[in-house]
């Protein structure tokens, strides 16, 4: 019965080393660093254009802030009746979004941002390899942004 109990203690150590040996503080810093920088997005609805820009900077906890910086939309069409986006052709900016603070997971390379009021978890996925970001969108579509040179 002793040696069942220490050959448990002996594999649960080992289990434990080596889950904690397989990212190391190093490796996880690269990747953090590689995903910081501004992303640029292009998308459309039934009435406009738009182009986002997205900015990701590291926080002294650890985290990340993900701020919208730019949200701009041009209408498809001129309509005099719409509040914004009147005049197809004219570029209107719109205000920055609000930052989201966001935990950086290793495992998956991606961004874990848990909603404020509602809850749920809005989930960033990066390629690193082609320089994206994943955004889901509230409607089910997911936005890409592409990394930009700063």
């Amino acid at each position: 019965m002793e040696a069942y109990r220490n050959f448990r203690w002996v594999v649960l150590l080992s289990i434990s080393s080596f889950t904690f040996s397989c990212s190391s503080p190093k490796e996880k810093t690269d990747l953090q660093d590689q995903i910081v920088g501004k992303y640029a997005s292009q998308s459309e609805s039934t009435f406009d254009y738009y182009k986002d820009t997205v900015e990701i900077k590291p926080t002294d906890e650890g985290k990340f802030d993900v701020q919208v910086i730019a949200h701009w939309s041009n209408a498809k069409k001129d309509d005099p009746k719409r509040p914004v986006n009147k005049v197809a052709g004219v570029w209107n900016k719109g205000k920055p979004g609000s930052i989201l603070v966001a935990d950086f997971q290793t495992s998956d390379t991606t961004l874990r941002i848990v909603g404020q009021l509602r809850g749920g978890v809005k989930i960033l996925k990066f390629n690193l390899d082609k320089a994206i970001v994943e955004w889901p969108g509230d409607d089910g579509e997911t936005l890409i942004y592409t990394k930009v040179d700063n």
